[in-house]
């Protein structure tokens, strides 16, 4: 496990590209940063890669992801909309990882009448599919706040969504009701990879100021699920150096293993929005049954 020197972050995403390792995060009130490294231990300074707020978004830069597709750095990140006032997925692009990135639309990159953040990309043989998270801010179920996970279909560009989205989890286990006390749920933070023949989603639980936010992981036949969280929930959430871990995405390393990046309070004693980036190992296995996932 490495414990970065990089906080005052969230949402922490890492790009392996051409020998190098690129962190983006939400980090800044202009749009995004990124920070360089070939090890994974040694980070340089962070430069803007993204100034989003020149483009349709006015505040709240979330959660960017970025994915090397068809010669082109895809970028899809959250943004308080300044037409709509209320959270939006954008998509960027550009043609080097450190940017500049441009927004595609001007606009976002879609709008299903309801607040949505925390995109992420699955690029597999089934086709291209878009998980976000139908946030908590105008999603209220039973009187509570509540954040599900959706998915939807990309073109092959990346930068357009086809047909409908669809439902893919709901906070509807114990481990997920620690947040209750402020009347809140969340399932979001979703990220997805393919294998040994089974789609496997990390997603984040709980508040994620506090430390309590938790990396969970489910199961399906298919990337559209239906969806099976395990029952050696959560994977990740506090221990003695770790508290808060939350907001995970897949990376290959260049040893071909598969990493994550995920983000830890830096202060557990105070536990906000400041939060620093860590990298882990990820493996599975299987206990009790069903998928048993590990990062160390």
């Amino acid at each position: 496990m490495i414990i970065t020197d990089i906080t005052r972050i969230g949402d922490p995403q890492i790009l392996l590209y051409e020998g190098k390792y690129y962190n983006y995060a939400t980090s800044s009130g202009e749009g995004f940063l990124v920070w360089e490294s070939e090890d994974l231990v040694h980070w340089s300074e962070p430069t803007l890669c993204f100034r989003a707020i020149d483009f349709w978004g006015k505040s709240h830069f979330w959660a960017p992801e970025v994915v090397y597709y068809n010669g082109k750095f895809v970028m899809h990140y959250t943004a308080q909309s300044r037409e709509l006032d209320s959270l939006r997925i954008g998509v960027a692009v550009a043609d080097d990882p450190k940017g500049p990135f441009t927004d595609v639309h001007g606009k976002p990159l879609f709008d299903f009448g309801y607040a949505a953040i925390d995109g992420s990309v699955l690029v597999c043989g089934e086709g291209n599919y878009f998980y976000y998270s139908r946030d908590c801010s105008e999603n209220i179920i039973n009187g509570v706040k509540t954040s599900q996970l959706y998915c939807i279909q990309l073109d092959d560009t990346l930068t357009n969504v086809v047909g409908e989205a669809k439902l893919m989890t709901t906070p509807d286990k114990e481990f997920e009701f620690k947040s209750l006390n402020i009347n809140h749920l969340w399932n979001e933070g979703p990220c997805v990879i393919f294998r040994d023949g089974k789609y496997i989603m990390n997603y984040s639980a709980n508040c994620y100021a506090t430390n309590d936010y938790a990396i969970c992981v489910a199961t399906a036949d298919h990337p559209m699920g239906p969806w099976t969280k395990s029952v050696n929930n959560p994977v990740l959430s506090c221990r003695e150096d770790l508290f808060g871990a939350g907001h995970n995405a897949f990376f290959t390393g260049k040893d071909g293993e598969l990493y994550t990046s995920f983000h830890i309070q830096t202060n557990p004693q105070k536990p906000s929005g400041n939060r620093r980036t860590v990298v882990g190992k990820v493996t599975f296995g299987e206990k009790n049954g069903e998928i048993y996932q590990t990062i160390e």
